[in-house]
């Protein structure tokens, strides 16, 4: 891929102003910063996050307990069957105390179907009654119920700790390198156009890692045998975006708990139907920041869509159509990117709220000179990241598999 030289993006770094003889090391961070900001493709839309302190770092996640749960409940309308759990730490008993009042969240009866619990919650069982105005009709299906209220007693002694455990998650580091060697007789040219070639040639090579960086943050996939991810600890790789999402466990097994397989065209309801099972997840909460990531051949799809509703007025000298806003039938507008190396069979909804970009401490983006040889001088530039992606079980969401 081509790349204009300009370093007018460079004018406030270090770089321009300081000796670069004089120096071994310089710091070039801001140089790949000012690079990833300008990016309009989805390298823009990460931050970078805070420092990691080992070649694998780790990161918590914590997360709320759960308001639903899926019951059964009898012809007599005294037991009510719990199906699912609502975690490993927090009982149902816990969450579902005496008193509580809950409804299916999908009602088959009528507006008042309340269930008021009346006794102690077992694990998978609870007796209940028909509450206020209620009048109990048998239901045979399996719902989803919510947890309306848990109301509370003055006298009543304070409540179990229901307190979930912590999620640990994990990634690798990941170094990124290139080379910048000069003559010293070509140093001392002047050259039309490039006033230092120093500066020049980390302008180029910032862009190459950019790109490179680019595509790992994607498509990356950490090293592993066939049943672990282990590092190679010489040769590091990180898991991307689309790893993490299909392997939230880093267990080397696909869970694709929110992988939509397509098998078909990119449509309007394949969009909708993904945000939607992120909305159930968890996700799209009051604090995502969510965008579309597609490459130029789903771009395409997106901004053909509808077209034939659209009108023109007399008059415009522009043709074509492109969209960079999908709206959801939820109402959340999802910002459309188009990233260059994204596969072109998928489709990625990512919050942009809780992923970013970690820098190894001390080895952000740096130059650094290496021993001359002769009358030829070399530089390298180099920097280890990692990418922190948070809660890929949840709140973010893939189509694949897209013709």
């Amino acid at each position: 891929m081509a790349m204009t030289p300009s370093t007018g993006w460079m004018t406030a770094n270090a770089v321009v102003s300081a000796d670069l003889t004089k120096l071994d090391k310089l710091d070039c961070s801001d140089v790949l910063k000012a690079v990833l900001m300008a990016d309009r493709e989805l390298l823009g839309h990460i931050k970078m996050g805070p420092t990691a302190n080992n070649t694998e770092f780790t990161w918590i996640e914590d997360s709320l307990n759960p308001c639903t749960f899926e019951a059964l409940m009898d012809d007599t309308s005294t037991t009510m069957t719990i199906i699912t759990t609502f975690s490993a730490t927090a009982s149902v008993a816990n969450m579902i105390r005496d008193g509580a009042i809950v409804a299916p969240l999908d009602n088959p009866v009528n507006a008042d179907f309340l269930i008021k619990i009346t006794s102690a919650v077992a694990a998978t069982e609870a007796v209940a009654a028909a509450y206020g105005g209620t009048t109990w009709t048998s239901v045979t299906a399996t719902l989803t119920w919510m947890v309306v209220a848990q109301p509370y007693k003055d006298t009543d002694d304070a409540s179990n700790d229901i307190s979930l455990g912590r999620t640990q998650r994990r990634n690798f580091m990941q170094v990124f390198e290139r080379a910048i060697g000069i003559d010293q007789t070509r140093k001392n040219i002047s050259m039309l156009a490039v006033t230092d070639e120093l500066q020049h040639q980390i302008k180029l090579r910032t862009l190459e890692i950019k790109r490179e960086l680019d595509l790992s943050v994607i498509a990356g996939i950490a090293y592993h045998n066939a049943t672990n991810y282990t590092a190679d600890y010489n040769l590091r790789t990180m898991m991307g975006i689309i790893s993490l999402i299909r392997d939230p466990n880093f267990d080397t097994t696909r869970e694709d708990t929110m992988v939509n397989d397509i098998d078909g065209a990119l449509t309007i309801a394949v969009i909708n139907d993904l945000a939607y099972k992120i909305f159930e997840a968890g996700g799209l909460d009051e604090s995502s920041d969510p965008i579309i990531v597609v490459g130029p051949a789903q771009q395409r799809i997106i901004a053909a869509m509808e077209k034939d509703i659209r009108r023109t007025e007399q008059g415009e000298r522009q043709v074509g159509y492109y969209r960079d806003v999908f709206l959801s039938d939820m109402g959340r507008e999802f910002p459309v990117v188009m990233d260059r190396w994204f596969p072109s069979d998928k489709l990625l909804i990512l919050d942009r709220s809780r992923v970013v970009l970690r820098p190894l401490r001390g080895d952000a983006w740096h130059l650094e000179k290496m021993a001359k040889t002769g009358r030829h001088e070399k530089w390298q530039l180099s920097g280890q990241y990692g990418l922190e992606l948070h809660n890929p079980d949840a709140c973010h969401g893939l189509a694949i598999d897209l013709s």
